[in-house]
Order: structure tokens, then C-alpha cells, then sequence
């Protein structure tokens, strides 16, 4: 990668819960292991390059849909005010997948570009046009705004590895979601792999138990070893979506911000 302004990279946690590994994960019960609690956070993250202001995705309002009783921590819009972020700062969104919980807040940063796998795209919206989306995890008027962006030509499209920003590049791999980004950060403290819901938790990258969510139960396997591969590759340091134990390997983001925020880099 050529030279870039550093990247300077935060976690932002905006809801919580407290899930057992037997739901947490897909047959739990064939490692003959006891169960246990794992703090689930609800997260999204923040890179700043010079004056470009990345999201990897967007969190979502928790009234909206909050069926598994997640714990609300702060809005994403408010956690963003706390690093000194406006909407109207924001220049590009990455979206790592369409479920509800990562797109929520897409419309509101009405100047962005908007990053997407073409998979993903292809796969919601065909089952939006179909009228077959109730029960799903992806939500209609999140899409839209999806759909808004694409017709005033903000939308991105991606079905490869592309560097998006000098120093990240999204990789598309599939099994949670069909059109799912991982996003690759060449960041001020060194490279880091950020997984989303590729990988909830670190016992997915570091033992393959899968999540209990998924459309393709071996494509969400090779995803694991494809996040393995690609962190040694990049010597990336592999962050997962939703694990409560990143909060404790990193420090706690400066001044107002440190309640709801973690710098990684």
C-alpha cells in the first residue's frame, strides 16, 4: 500500500447482552464442554485519515427491534459526538452485511459513499422485491436507504478484494450472510482485521465453532480459516463483531468517549 495519512481506528459499543456459548454457538453440545456466559457487544467502528471519516457499519436504534433484550449503552449518534464526529463528517460507510443491527443508522450519513458486497445486495433486495423479507434480519426501511444511496449513485459495489480508502480493503467471504466484508485496516498501531459478524467471538477464528445464525453452515467455516490465513498474510491483528474481551485488550478511547469506546489504534 502506498503512503497514506496514519489511520487512527476506535470500537464504539452501543448495546450489550449476556448470551450462553450453547446459544451462542451452533451445536454447542458435540464439544462436550460445560456451559457459560459470554458478554455479547453490540459495536461498530470508526477509522479517521487525515479529514476522511470511515464507519464499518452503523449500529441501529435499539427500539426499532430489540428481540433478544439487549442492553442499550448509547445511541450510535451519540457515540460518534463523543469523538468529536458530526454525520456530516462521515465520507464513506462500509457495510459488512445488511442485517439490522449493522445498517440501522446508513441514512442518516446522507454524503457518504456506501460500501457493499454485490452478493449481499443481490441477496436482500431479491428477497425484498419478493415480498419475502418478514422474519428476516434485514429490515425494509434499512434497505431503502440502501436503495436511496445506490439511485444517487453512492453506492459501492464490491464482489473481490478492493481497497476502498488508502490502507482498507473490504474481502468478501459469505456463511453468516451471503454478501458479508471483512475489512482489512492499515492503521496507525499496525494492521488490523476486522471481522463482524464473520466472526462473533474469538473461539470462531480460533477453535471454527460456528455461529448459530448462518444461510450456509460450510461456507461460514471457510470463512474462519479464510480470516486465519488472511490475518497471518497481513500480520493483521483479527478483531471479532461481537466479543465483549475486546474491551479488555485495549484502552479505553480518551475524555468523554472512554464509557462507550475502545482505541485500537
Amino acid at each position: 500500500m502506498g503512503e497514506h495519512p496514519p489511520i487512527h481506528l476506535w470500537q464504539v459499543r452501543y448495546a450489550k447482552r449476556v448470551v450462553k456459548k450453547s446459544y451462542a454457538f451452533h451445536d454447542y453440545a458435540q464439544y462436550g464442554l460445560p456451559d457459560g456466559d459470554l458478554e455479547m457487544d453490540y459495536s461498530f467502528w470508526v477509522m479517521r485519515s487525515g479529514r476522511d471519516v470511515i464507519l464499518f457499519d452503523t449500529g441501529y436504534p435499539l427500539h426499532e427491534r430489540n428481540t433478544h433484550g439487549e442492553v442499550h449503552v448509547m445511541a450510535p449518534p451519540e457515540g460518534l459526538a463523543l469523538l468529536g464526529i458530526e454525520p456530516a463528517d462521515v465520507t464513506m460507510v462500509i457495510t459488512s452485511h445488511f442485517h439490522y443491527d449493522h445498517i440501522g443508522y446508513v441514512g442518516l450519513f446522507r454524503d457518504a459513499a456506501i460500501v457493499a458486497g454485490r452478493a449481499e445486495r443481490e441477496y436482500w433486495f431479491g428477497l425484498w422485491d419478493a415480498g419475502r423479507l418478514e422474519g428476516s434480519l434485514a429490515s425494509a426501511h434499512h434497505l431503502a436507504a440502501i436503495k436511496a444511496a445506490e439511485a444517487e449513485g453512492r453506492l459501492v459495489l464490491v464482489d473481490a478484494p478492493t481497497e476502498v480508502h488508502p490502507g482498507v480493503t473490504v474481502h468478501p467471504v459469505s456463511g453468516h450472510s451471503p454478501g458479508e466484508l471483512l475489512t482489512t485496516v492499515d492503521s496507525a498501531a499496525g494492521p488490523f482485521l476486522l471481522a463482524s459478524d464473520a466472526a462473533h467471538f474469538y473461539e470462531q477464528v480460533e477453535l471454527d465453532w460456528p455461529f448459530f445464525a448462518f444461510t450456509d453452515l460450510e461456507e461460514m467455516t471457510a470463512g474462519f480459516a479464510f480470516i486465519r490465513d488472511l490475518a497471518a498474510e497481513t500480520g493483521s491483528v483479527v478483531i471479532p463483531g461481537h466479543d465483549g474481551r475486546t474491551r479488555l485488550r485495549f484502552p479505553a478511547a480518551d475524555g468523554a468517549a472512554a464509557d462507550v469506546a475502545v482505541r485500537l489504534a
